[in-house]
Parts: C-alpha cells; structure tokens; sequence
C-alpha cells in the first residue's frame, strides 16, 4: 500500500485537527461501508424478489403465462423473463404444516394458503379486505363454529394441515375445514396450526385481544 503525505490531500483545517490525535503517525483511513444496492434501503428489492418468487411458484403450480401476466399487471414479456431466466430456491409444496411453515418463515405464506384453497375449490378472501397472519398456533376454543357433528371417515382429512382462518365481526370461523376441525376437537387438541385472515378494519382489535395467546 502506497502512503501519502495527509498535508497533500486534506484540507488545512481537518488536517490540524487530525494532528491532535495522530501527530506523526502513519494511520490507515478505512474505506466507507459498502454502498446499499438499488431498491435495498427502501425495501422495494425485497418486495420484488417475494413477487418474483410468487410468480414462478404460481408457474410451477400450472399456472400460464397469460394467466400470470393478467394476475401480476405484467406483460407476457415480462413473465417469460422471470420464469424463464435464473431460477430461485422455493419451498417444496405440499399440503402439510411442515410446507406451511417452510413458505410462512420464507414470506409467502400466502402463496401457500392460495394453492391449498385451490386445491379445495375455495376462492382466496379478498386481499384489499383482510390481512394475513404468519403461520400461528390457535387455541382451538377460540373458534366459534359447530363442529362437533359425526365425522364422515372417507370425509375428513388424517393429514395434519393448518386451519384456515377468518376474522370478522370478531369472531373466528374456519373458511371451509368443519369436519377437519371437528377431527381435532374430538382428538382432544387444544391448540392447532392456523393461517388467520383478519378484516383490515379489525386488525388492531384482533393484535391486542389475541394476538399473545397465538404461539409460533
């Protein structure tokens, strides 16, 4: 590394007040941190990095490129770049909590809730509605619905999903899995899985009236 004399490159003033400190000394002056790449400050990369991810997991799913194009406000273009060029690590989905957790903890929790309620024919809440939750544990008591009718064997569901949720006028419900909860009511489980759609207008009643009782 080449030295240079400060007297040549600082300005009078900064150099007498270095000379307090560091008279005769020779110091090395660090270089300054790492500039932030474009969108990281604001978080826009981030933003668009999840979009992107959502756009090829959709794609994956079956998804067409119109279909997508129409879905995301992009141009086919625009989607066959995404899809087509460098490819991202996406959780394996399936309809399993251990997958629910995988998109949850990835923040695309919501990717995983539309491909389950596809899967059921069940059309996705409104997202200019209602908030979605992280994946939480529910006590199930907290659920209003009536669930305790006879549990049709070849009806119900052995595997282990998570509850899907909906809050409104203050009241849980399950959207569409009545004789899954009635299968674990009358396993006796306290508490389950649960992604919770809570009503924009709602949600800050819904954070401070439940929101320490739900367990990651």
């Amino acid at each position: 590394m080449q030295y240079e004399n400060a007297k040549d490159i600082l300005p009078a003033s900064l150099l007498a007040e270095v000379q307090k400190y560091a008279e005769g000394k020779a110091i090395y002056i660090p270089k300054r941190s790492k500039r932030e790449g474009w969108g990281e400050a604001s978080g826009y990369r981030e933003k668009l990095n999840k979009r992107n991810s959502a756009i090829l997991n959709r794609y994956s799913t079956g998804a067409s490129i119109m279909e997508l194009a129409e879905e995301f406000f992009l141009s086919p273009e625009t989607i066959k770049k995404i899809v087509y060029g460098k490819k991202v690590m996406l959780p394996e989905y399936s309809p399993s909590v251990h997958s629910a957790g995988q998109y949850s903890n990835a923040g695309l929790g919501e990717e995983w809730v539309r491909i389950f309620l596809a899967s059921l024919g069940v059309e996705m809440p409104d997202a200019e509605r209602y908030f979605l939750s992280e994946l939480v544990r529910m006590p199930l008591r907290l659920i209003d619905d009536d669930a305790e009718e006879a549990v049709d064997p070849d009806e119900a569901d052995s595997r282990e999903v998570p509850l899907i949720i909906l809050f409104e006028e203050r009241v849980f419900h399950v959207i569409c899995q009545v004789q899954y909860l009635s299968m674990l009511r009358r396993e006796k489980k306290n508490a389950h899985h649960a992604f919770i759609f809570a009503r924009k207008e709602e949600y800050e009643y819904y954070l401070k009236n439940f929101g320490k009782q739900f367990q990651r």
